[in-house]
């Protein structure tokens, strides 16, 4: 797919001078000075049109290297999705920051995002650099492993401002760290806009872009930005979570259809509705051996392999040794809730007496 291309407005912008004086009017408070903004130069700082661009399709350097591919993890995107719900009244999009590392060579791991307080308007987006800092820091201390590896915004198209906001980010002010692998900071784009037509389309990306920037030696003032592989990557924990979701969806889509009361998500069981799974995919496992023993289905040598290993990898316990391992856990777990419950009531109680204390006092 071909480049997508956006100038930059200027090259104090791309340096990090694109800094909008604050301005105001009597009577109204300004920014506290704590804030810094990022934003589009003045229309009459605008630079020439670029007179030659690159017209190359390809982002790695060689034919040696590896192609860059992407991978979201779903935390990410529900942050995104979450922060797109709850934008403030009037906002267009959201812009933020994707967090990650890069694994297995020239895979960028998109494990978690943030969004970052900013203004848009007709001529220029502005963006709060201190708010960004501040969130990296808390996130950092969190997870030291995850750095900052891009930004991400919502929306169907690239446009001019987009080439301003890839710029901070490519500023030490970002706290990007520029390798080998990924020069520079990886641009997500979300499409939001679900429509009818999205859902009947199966896409795997879910709406979702990734884009690289590639500058060229001949117009410094010119962005490409790439398309690359993009992908979501689930944990086990991930699934568990979204499949426990899934399930309270589909609990409530039943309970509105039988006119019963809805059950919240606190309601449901997931150690239950794990085993029941579970038993499901025993079942499934069993038709398809009884299947295979009698020839109707034929054999697959790569799921009997991975069957011997799934049954050889746990030892074998007896059932007695199980239920009884099971109700010393259950005993454990009571005798913690009760004796929660026994130091919360005795709290209680003292500040109850102290509360009374300081009346008669009085």
């Amino acid at each position: 797919q071909g480049p997508v291309l956006a100038p930059v407005r200027s090259a104090a912008a791309a340096a990090g001078g694109g800094r909008t004086p604050r301005r105001g009017r009597p009577g109204a408070m300004n920014p506290p000075s704590t804030s810094t903004l990022w934003g589009l130069p003045a229309k009459s700082n605008k630079a020439s049109p670029p007179k030659s661009f690159n017209i190359a399709s390809k982002v790695q350097k060689s034919s040696l290297e590896q192609p860059l591919s992407c991978r979201v993890h779903p935390v990410a995107v529900l942050k995104i999705l979450d922060a797109y719900v709850r934008r403030p009244e009037g906002a267009r999009r959201i812009i933020g920051t994707l967090l990650g590392w890069i694994s297995e060579g020239s895979v960028v791991d998109i494990t978690d995002s943030f969004p970052v307080v900013h203004r848009d308007t007709d001529e220029t987006v502005l963006m709060d650099q201190d708010y960004h800092k501040h969130m990296l820091a808390l996130r950092q201390k969190v997870s030291p492993r995850e750095v900052v590896v891009g930004w991400f915004s919502t929306g169907m198209d690239i446009n001019a401002t987009s080439a301003v906001i890839h710029a901070f980010y490519c500023t030490k002010e970002s706290q990007f760290t520029a390798t080998a692998v990924l020069p520079g900071p990886v641009h997500m784009l979300v499409n939001t806009a679900v429509t009818d037509d999205h859902r009947l389309t199966s896409s795997p990306t879910l709406g979702m872009k990734a884009f690289v920037n590639a500058r060229t030696a001949v117009a410094e003032s010119l962005l490409q930005f790439h398309e690359v592989p993009l992908r979501v990557q689930t944990s086990a924990a991930e699934k568990s979570g979204i499949s426990q979701l899934m399930h309270a969806r589909r609990a409530v889509r039943e309970a509105v259809a039988g006119g019963s009361a809805q059950k919240g998500i606190a309601a449901l069981d997931g150690f239950e509705g794990g085993l029941k799974e579970l038993l499901s995919l025993f079942r499934r496992i069993k038709e398809y051996v009884n299947a295979v023993k009698c020839g109707q289905t034929k054999g697959d040598l790569a799921v009997g392999r991975g069957l011997t290993n799934a049954l050889c990898s746990e030892p074998v316990i007896d059932v007695q040794a199980v239920e009884q391992l099971c109700t010393n856990s259950l005993q454990d777990a009571l005798m913690v809730v009760y004796l929660s419950n026994l130091t919360r009531a005795q709290i209680s109680i003292a500040e109850r007496v102290t509360t009374q204390f300081n009346k008669h006092d009085h």
